[in-house]
């Protein structure tokens, strides 16, 4: 024990004094809005409960011709395409927990990890989504990347839709949040006589454009996003396995175990039903 004038108790030497709370509540990691899986074509799912690919035929317009007096009509021979989806992607996520964790931990860590297992893939699926768009497929573009997109960019994106005969329903933008501080300096968002304020500022364009604004699209901020002007069937997706929870409790590492796993895939199938919108 240390004597004089200026030695004192302080938190160094009393250290095996101090209490150390473990709070009841946990820091939960933020999670992303996944957008693109709820805004594309998944009606193909259910005519794959079994096998591995899917083949989608495309029926063209036929053409109207001229009937000439006396003269024998022509016949249309139309040779068709089709677009193949192979479902392959196999993801899983798992944890486990073991016995002296649950005994001795403050939190059901089973309870609080369990959550994220079907957030990790679905992350998963909403990132293979986001990818498609400027995989090559979508020729349509507008703007620049890392440059905001204009007022112009969004009305010749929507004209790129209407040349191709795109229904006006179900059509959405999906933007970064870069994006949208972009859009925020337009007056056609922010103007009471330009936004649709019933949705709130952003909300939607026009009236006609849901405007879905997440961190997930592809890309980065200093590089630029791959933002998109879509209509639902440009982008078919199939889930053949929903993620499915299966845990077993392992008695040689005396451990529950937990895995979930999901089964799916996707592709561009009308590439006129979508716009690249490289921005910000």
């Amino acid at each position: 024990m240390a004597t004089g004038t200026t030695e004192f108790i302080d938190v160094t030497n009393a250290d095996v004094f101090l209490e150390e709370v473990w709070a009841k509540e946990a820091t939960i990691a933020r999670e992303q809005r996944l957008v693109f899986a709820t805004n594309v074509d998944r009606r193909f799912e259910a005519q794959l409960r079994r096998g591995q690919v899917i083949r989608i035929q495309e029926i063209s317009n036929l053409a109207a011709r001229a009937k000439s007096a006396n003269t024998a009509i022509s016949y249309e021979t139309v040779t068709e395409t089709e677009a193949t989806i192979t479902v392959d992607e196999y993801y899983y996520a798992a944890f486990a927990v073991e016995d002296i964790i649950a005994i001795q931990s403050s939190h059901d860590l089973r309870s609080r990890y369990s959550p994220k297992l079907g957030y990790a893939l679905a992350l998963q699926e909403d990132d293979a989504l986001a990818a498609l768009i400027d995989d090559g497929t979508i020729t349509q573009t507008v703007g620049t990347m890392a440059a905001d997109l204009s007022y112009d960019n969004l009305v010749r994106a929507d004209q790129y839709l209407n040349d191709a005969s795109v229904p006006e329903e179900d059509r959405v933008i999906i933007i970064s949040p870069a994006q949208k501080a972009g859009f925020l300096k337009l007056d056609q968002f922010i103007h009471s006589d330009y936004a649709d304020t019933r949705q709130g500022i952003l909300g939607s364009w026009m009236g006609q454009y849901p405007i879905f604004v997440t961190p997930n699209v592809d890309g980065t901020n200093a590089a630029g996003h791959d933002n998109v002007m879509m209509h639902r069937e440009a982008i078919a997706h199939i889930s053949q396995m929903e993620p499915t929870v299966k845990s077993d409790y392992d008695i040689d590492y005396l451990a529950d175990k937990v895995v979930a796993a999901e089964l799916y895939d996707h592709a561009v199938i009308r590439a006129d039903h979508a716009v690249w919108m490289k921005g910000a």
